[in-house]
């Protein structure tokens, strides 16, 4: 039986620790090398492990998710206190600093569709479950607005180094909590049975969703959408000082937040429906491309960056939920990193582009590409309605 409480605190707890180490490992590396081609080989290097989490399924599968997760915790704590270690002693060391950074995002990639997973081994029903995946989606967003705030605040009264360390401490706290929580869940059992060759064991994750109509939309979907993300990171920064203040940067960024906590907490009230998950996503490029008229208005663009946050909120979730319904428990951790490789494959590419984009032609061009997208994408997701099993 999962312990909720500790379950809900080790998330805020860990996931306070990796926003807090994102946003300072970045502002350590730009203001020690003063070099942006470093910046973006730490990003470089965030994104590549994002999009090659098909490569982690089988190991996922292999082992139970409850030591899957408390292994990936673990080895993160470890290697958040050497990048500390790095910073502190070594501050000239920025090749040995981003390996440990590396692996600490590869553990985290191994972490969340463990412990994902794990949340359909503990719950009833799907209801249930759609409801624990909403109010774990709420403490993540909600974190990382805290996240954001507080890094800013230590950063004003801290060197680099000492934020990196509260970093290691929290991410230890967070493993005690892991523990306890997961204490009472049961390993699964194991099944002795010949196992294919990797590549083909990788690859089952994706022939399973190749034959599940949902999910072969949402793949298609999730890697259209997967190029607009990145964008929009390079857009508000753009927008922000296009306006004149550099404090409306992170006001986007936590009204964004603000409206996928919101959209958690209502879409942990829906039925998980293939119909609903696509009107919200079409829904979603509205106040995007209304954002057009009113990038000069950064009250009434805040407004649109809200409602966005709050529509992307909800197809998230329940898209992650109906993922996790209609997945065989058996392959469900190569299913997981097979969508998380879709919903991340896109971000170098997109990176660049956006930002080529935004030199030569503005942001209008940029923004109408990726209302473009995300209405192809939310429309593929609607040719699953009917023959899409709910």
């Amino acid at each position: 039986m999962l312990k909720k409480k500790s379950y809900f605190f080790l998330r805020a707890v860990g996931g306070l620790a990796n926003s807090l180490f994102s946003m300072v490992f970045i502002w350590w590396l730009q203001t020690s090398t003063k070099s942006s081609f470093v910046v973006g080989i730490a990003e470089a290097i965030f994104s590549t492990t994002a999009a090659l989490s098909i490569f982690y399924g089988p190991i996922i599968d292999h082992y139970s998710f409850k030591r899957t997760s408390y292994y990936s915790i673990l080895v993160q704590t470890v290697f958040l206190f050497a990048t500390t270690i790095a910073v502190y002693q070594l501050s000239k060391s920025y090749i040995l600093a981003l390996i440990c950074a590396g692996i600490v995002s590869v553990c985290d990639e191994f972490f969340n569709p463990a412990d994902r997973a794990i949340l359909k081994e503990t719950t009833a029903d799907d209801q249930e479950l759609n409801n624990l995946i909403s109010k774990v989606s709420n403490i993540d967003q909600l974190v990382n607005v805290a996240g954001t705030a507080l890094s800013g605040f230590l950063l004003t009264f801290l060197i680099s180094a000492n934020v990196m360390l509260i970093c290691s401490l929290l991410s230890l706290i967070s493993f005690v909590f892991l523990f306890y929580a997961l204490k009472e869940i049961k390993d699964r059992p194991k099944v002795k049975k010949a196992e294919a060759k990797y590549l083909n064991q990788i690859l089952n994750g994706y022939k399973f969703i190749k034959t599940n109509y949902f999910l072969s939309h949402y793949f298609w979907s999730s890697i259209l959408y997967s190029f607009v993300t990145p964008a929009m990171a390079i857009l508000l920064p753009r927008i922000a000082q296009q306006n004149g203040q550099a404090g409306l940067y992170s006001m986007f960024y936590i009204s964004f937040m603000i409206g996928f906590v919101i959209g958690a907490t209502i879409a942990g009230r829906l039925s998980v429906r293939v119909k609903t998950i696509g009107f919200t996503w079409i829904a979603s490029a509205v106040p995007l491309l209304l954002i057009i008229f009113f990038s000069n208005n950064w009250l009434i663009f805040t407004g649109l960056i809200f409602l966005f946050g709050l529509m992307t909120s909800i197809h998230n979730i329940l898209a992650e939920s109906l993922i996790q319904i209609t997945a065989d428990d058996e392959i469900l951790g190569r299913v997981l990193t097979t969508i998380r490789t879709s919903t991340s494959i896109g971000g170098p590419i997109s990176s660049i582009v956006a930002g080529i984009l935004l030199d030569s032609s503005g942001e209008t061009v940029l923004i109408l590409a990726c209302g473009f997208i995300i209405l192809i994408s939310g429309l593929n997701i609607f040719r699953a309605v009917n023959k899409a099993i709910e």
